[in-house]
């Protein structure tokens, strides 16, 4: 199967286009700035990354609304940044502080807000599928449109709750979207040792739903892949499989140096930043100029930095505290 290619027009307004763009440039300075920290022993812990999943996190984000319940990965900080959660929240889970949104309780990246509809990922991957199935069994029994948004890489689906949450979720024609983030490596193992198939979005026909495989460094094609995929789901004809292709340009976590994966395909992927392809998109378009371009990727790192201060100067969580929110009352 084929990369879907879209129209050269978005079909999004010029607001949505810009935003769009801003919450990626944002998403990669916060990392590009938390890369930084984790080097200068500011974190506590590793730190994983999603460098040129940018495009992904933001264009399907940005096809829900903010009452459906989306179910991320540590690949997809962008989604987090769309729904409203503060950098500085994100960087203090990683630091470990009291004011995070686990409260110190976790300090890596299982991070989420459900008064955001942000399901916190967990390192069991893909074990968001079934659980994003649950929340959209949910929501259509409490008689809403809502949706569900479920995240996975490639390796994550050789699972069995992949398998499970898919046909469960075609069976009883869920409400629900499953994202295949298919960035080529599941850590060291590359895609060709995983599967023996050309592509994930055809798997979806066994389990009886589309599947779409879409560029997944073009923000306004992944956009609008997500966009019909949760209409569909919106208007009570079920779930949908969405592969987007891209390449994980860090290692699997900082601490990796992923020296496996072969340098010709790193250099290749390289000359397709996907913040980069966005703003270029935008000034073809005239919806912004190169001086306005550069303002936002200046603004974004001006944040990035704003909020490392600011987390860096919240408090540890006390020992007294640990039981809290622990057990149920």
């Amino acid at each position: 199967m084929s990369v879907m290619v879209y129209p050269a027009t978005p079909a999004v307004s010029a607001d949505l286009a810009v935003r769009m763009f801003e919450v990626m440039a944002l998403m990669r300075a916060v990392e590009d700035r938390m890369v930084a920290m984790y080097r200068q022993g500011e974190l506590l812990g590793s730190l994983y990354t999603g460098h040129w999943h940018e495009a992904i996190a933001v264009g399907t984000a940005s096809a829900l609304r903010p009452t459906d319940v989306v179910a991320p990965l540590h690949r997809d900080l962008g989604v987090h940044l769309w729904r409203g959660m503060e950098p500085w929240q994100v960087m203090a889970s990683f630091m470990g502080k009291a004011t995070s949104p686990t409260g110190g309780r976790d300090g890596t990246l299982h991070y989420g807000r459900l008064d955001l509809n942000i399901i916190n990922p967990v390192s069991h991957i893909p074990n968001n599928y079934p659980i994003a199935s649950g929340a959209a069994f949910a929501l259509r029994y409490r008689g809403t449109d809502g949706v569900a948004m479920a995240y996975c890489g490639d390796g994550a689906t050789s699972r069995g709750d992949f398998h499970e949450a898919l046909n469960l979720a075609s069976v009883m024609r869920l409400p629900v979207v499953f994202v295949v983030e298919n960035n080529q490596f599941a850590y060291s193992t590359p895609l060709t040792h995983t599967t023996a198939a050309s592509d994930f979005a055809t798997k979806a026909v066994a389990y009886g739903m589309p599947g779409v495989r879409v560029d997944g460094i073009d923000v306004f094609a992944v956009h609008e892949a997500a966009a019909a995929a949760v209409a569909r789901a919106r208007a009570g004809d079920g779930p949908s499989l969405l592969e987007a292709v891209t390449l994980r340009m860090h290692g699997h976590a900082e601490h990796d140096p992923a020296d496996y994966v072969p340098r010709e395909l790193k250099e290749e992927w390289a000359k397709r930043d996907p913040v980069q392809e966005a703003g270029a998109r935008l000034v073809e378009l005239g919806i912004l100029d190169a001086g306005g371009v550069a303002a936002v990727l200046e603004r974004a790192r001006d944040t990035a930095l704003e909020h490392r201060n600011k987390a860096l100067g919240m408090p540890m969580p006390e020992p007294d505290h640990e039981e809290a929110r622990v057990y149920a009352g």
